[in-house]
């Protein structure tokens, strides 16, 4: 249709008067639409209600249509050495710009998921004066996306000013612009192709096309799309680049066919949950096939419900730690060489030669088959034996205020002499050994390992694990004390102490002995949420690759995740849980597969990754606030539960 109707139909009038066009061809085109009209049955009157019709237009069936029809269309128009997707996120510095919008776009909360970026917005008709600014702000970045929005088809500049058009220009000469058109592919006239690092013609300025094209730009889905117009000589028709998936894709469950019926009665188990106290709230993300299609966060961070729970929040992970910190980390020693998980941890920490553990090997560690003792409770010589009153710390061991000597931070107003790491080394080191052999689960293995990963890499513990997995997997809010980087209000807390800490443990690390270690630990320490872990367990998923990237060679991969003593009764892997058999109270579904691994955490914590069935559950909660002995997640088998709802609703 024209732009102007009544203009359009004015000038056929005069054309017809004039002569320029019969008036038999104006009969013969309309007795065509007619014959149209007529052949569709529109020339009997058939009223249509129109009760629920906003409901039956958008249907999910609909919008799934229109999704793929979308994703199908994205076209990248150029792409230069290849920057899309993006790589290497450790090496990126990205910043993103929507212009036309005056606040954050659903294209730049999608662009989240994928890693830390910081945000900027302007109006398109801003003045040169505010562009300039916002140039400013932006030199120091390695990259930025620029998406263009609230555009028309009105040429030529088809609904952008000049001022955001020569922005756009000038940014391309001081850094890489990746450009994100959501307008008509006419649009791509107003812009040198020579200019930009990559393009990408989204078309329309829509919910879907944002959240599809942000997943494009970091391969979370492929490009597929073709020009379907030429826009000048830069940009001729059936222009488009075919590049790769290499990330998580984001989608709504009809999409793989999942049955919403179930994760309806996985929404009801968690509220359930809640409701009787077993926690004050989660979250859960589940993935199929490469495919996030539930993400969800339910309740509080407290029963006194004041701070909802948020995706972007973070949780205590408990024991996960062993899976998402030290294993991972000792699979890429193991890479390089550095150490043989065969070989007698003794061979790389010298001080277990003159102990009962100086035959005790790496793998038998890891698979809890070392007779080591389960844990041992290192606050409890920590006590002021001088008082009567109970729970009173000795002075000597902490001190409310940091100095020298008491450096490392237990919690709010306590901290620790930074030389006691070297007392409860002692202590695991003269520990004695369990009589029975056999699988007994321990944490003190995990300690030693945070030695051995610092001594042998020459690189403190955290800083190892950003620089070789975290930081390129874009899993931008994991790792230790959190409080460094984040504010309370959005970590849940764990735990009223009044045995040890005498306060709400908030951002500090539950587990006492980690606690006692400053926060960082072998065996607990690490903070995250079901997004960031979503990477690196799709990463493993993967047998070690993720993004583009190898982290782990799939060799090595392999061996860790076999079951390492079977034949002694012992299901573990090398670090890794595997599904139990005969227990009645596992935290794992039945239906998991016997090729599955994963692990649980102290805190509420659950991730399982199932290969034969593509399939990743992530559940995290504070589940010990306000008190440690809460055992209703644990009784009502919620985590459990849920994840067997999930297996249900693959059809």
């Amino acid at each position: 249709m024209p732009q102007d109707v009544s203009a359009s139909i004015n000038a056929i009038k005069e054309a017809v008067e004039t002569g320029q066009i019969p008036l038999s061809e104006i009969d013969r085109r309309c007795l065509k639409v007619l014959k149209a009209k007529r052949w569709v049955g529109l020339d009997k009157n058939k009223p249509v209600s129109t009760k629920n019709l906003v409901e039956d237009l958008n249907s999910k069936q609909a919008e799934l249509i229109n999704r793929k029809i979308v994703e199908s269309a994205l076209t990248l128009v150029k792409n230069q050495n290849d920057i899309i997707p993006f790589k290497n996120l450790n090496t990126l510095k990205i910043a993103s710009v929507s212009i036309g919008h005056g606040r954050y776009t659903p294209f730049q909360n999608t662009l989240d998921l994928y890693t830390n970026i910081q945000h900027f917005t302007i109006n398109k008709n801003a003045d040169e004066q505010a562009f300039n600014l916002l140039l400013n702000k932006l030199s120091g970045y390695d990259v930025v996306v620029v998406g263009l929005h609230r555009s028309n088809r009105k040429p030529p500049y088809f609904g952008l000013s000049s001022s955001s058009i020569n922005f756009v220009h000038k940014l391309a000469t001081h850094t890489k612009v990746v450009l994100d058109i959501f307008a008509s592919p006419y649009v791509l006239s107003r812009f040198k192709s020579s200019t930009f690092e990559a393009i990408v013609l989204s078309y329309e300025d829509t919910k879907i096309a944002q959240d599809l094209s942000a997943q494009l730009l970091f391969g979370g889905i492929s490009a597929k799309g073709k020009l379907p117009v030429s826009a000048g000589s830069e940009y001729p028709a059936r222009t488009g680049i075919i590049d790769e998936k290499i990330r998580l894709k984001y989608a709504p469950p009809i999409e793989l066919d999942i049955n919403e019926l179930k994760l309806e009665k996985v929404d009801s188990v968690i509220l359930s949950a809640i409701n009787k106290k077993a926690m004050p709230g989660c979250q859960v993300l589940a993935i199929k096939d490469g495919v996030v299609f539930y993400k969800k966060s339910f309740g509080y961070h407290t029963y006194r419900k004041k701070t909802k729970v948020k995706n972007t929040d973070i949780y205590d992970i408990a024991s996960l730690t062993k899976i998402s910190a030290t294993t991972p980390s000792l699979m890429k020693l193991a890479d390089a060489g550095k150490i043989d998980v065969n070989k007698k941890l003794s061979y790389y920490l010298k001080d277990l030669d003159s102990t009962n553990k100086k035959d005790i090997t790496i793998k038998q560690i890891l698979a809890h088959q070392a007779q080591l003792q389960s844990w041992i409770p290192f606050y409890l010589k920590t006590y002021n034996k001088k008082t009567k009153t109970k729970y009173d710390l000795n002075p000597e061991i902490y001190n409310i205020k940091k100095t020298k000597d008491f450096n490392l931070k237990v919690a709010d107003n306590l901290y620790i002499k930074e030389s006691y790491t070297d007392t409860i080394y002692k202590r695991i080191l003269d520990s004695p050994l369990r009589k029975r052999t056999g699988y007994r689960y321990s944490d003190l293995g995990f300690y030693l390992f945070f030695k051995l990963i610092n001594d042998v890499s020459k690189t403190n513990f955290p800083d190892y694990l950003e620089k070789n997995f975290y930081s390129s997997l874009g899993m931008t809010e994991t790792g230790f004390n959190p409080l460094e980087k984040f504010s309370k209000e959005i970590i849940a807390p764990t735990e009223i102490d009044k045995k040890f800490r005498k306060q709400v443990v908030q951002g500090y690390v539950h587990d006492y002995g980690a606690a006692m270690m400053g926060g960082v630990g072998g065996h607990a320490g690490i903070f995250s949420n079901t997004n960031d872990l979503a990477k690196l367990f799709q990463m493993y998923l993967q047998k070690g690759e993720y993004g583009g990237q190898r982290y782990i060679s799939t060799k090595t991969f392999e061996e860790f995740v076999q079951c390492a003593y079977c034949k002694k009764n012992n299901r573990r892997a090398l670090g890794f849980d595997r599904p139990a058999k005969n227990v009645k109270r596992s935290q794992v579904s039945k239906l998991a597969s016997s090729y599955s691994y994963g692990h649980t955490g102290f805190t509420g914590a659950i991730a399982w990754v199932d290969p034969k069935e593509q399939f990743i559950y992530i559940f995290l909660s504070n589940r010990v606030f306000p008190d440690i002995e809460n055992s209703k997640l644990v009784d009502l088998q919620v985590r459990t539960n849920v994840q067997r709802l999930f297996y249900e609703s693959f059809n």
